[in-house]
């Protein structure tokens, strides 16, 4: 090999690691610019996690299970499941359900051109939720995490743009999973435990004085 084609070879893996590099900086900058951040696992108080009220395919419920399972947290069907897991005839404090009361995605149209046709639309997705103990009591009241984005939208270029409306899609799902963690990373053990109800003091009844006559009749 020549002097010349070992320069040219240099020159053309320098010409490529410089691209790549671009390009990697490119997408970093693109994901951080959407909101998007690389998630991490969470230290979870709960062992046992039930999913429930989310339609049989969602995809939210889908990467919920995933991202609990990798924080070590295990995704049963029921509360027996639970239970057979912790090897007792009672389910555990360490498990909690999770009930998607609304799980929803949709698009609405923003603007309109003056011909009526669309030019921007707005990609929502809504997640209303509550937290209960393995015993059916309230550990969080119902909640709502509803994200929206915008994006134009041409009609001569239907098939991208519907390619688009679905990572828009895909991009907010993660970031309610996210944020979804975060809250369920907040419990604490001692929540966990259903508190007990407070007991009433016992009302001591102080002996009636005498009646008037009754004091009459011992003088």
């Amino acid at each position: 090999m020549n002097h010349a084609r070992r320069h040219w070879l240099s020159q053309t893996r320098r010409l490529t690691l410089a691209v790549a590099a671009v390009t990697a900086m490119g997408v970093l900058g693109a994901t951080s610019g959407c909101g998007f951040k690389l998630r991490r696992n969470y230290d979870m108080a709960f062992k046992t996690i039930q999913l429930t009220g989310f339609a049989g395919n969602s995809p939210m419920a889908a990467e919920l299970a995933r991202a609990l399972e990798a924080s070590g947290v295990s995704v049963v069907d029921s509360t027996l499941a639970a239970a057979q897991a912790a090897s007792s005839a009672t389910v555990p404090s360490s498990h909690i359900v999770f009930e998607a009361l609304l799980d929803k995605r949709d698009m609405a149209v923003s603007t309109t051109t003056a011909y009526g046709q669309i030019r921007d639309v707005t990609a929502r997705n809504t997640l209303r939720f509550q937290i209960k103990r393995g015993d059916g009591s309230t550990l969080l009241p119902a909640a709502d995490i509803a994200l929206a984005r915008d994006m134009t939208y041409n009609e001569k270029d239907a098939l991208a743009k519907q390619d688009e409306l679905a990572a828009l899609h895909k991009a907010m799902q993660s970031d309610i999973v996210n944020q979804l963690l975060r809250r369920l990373a907040a419990i604490r053990p001692d929540q966990l435990i259903t508190p007990s109800e407070p007991q009433l003091p016992s009302v001591v009844h102080a002996p009636s004085a005498p009646s008037a006559p009754d004091a009459a009749a011992s003088r």
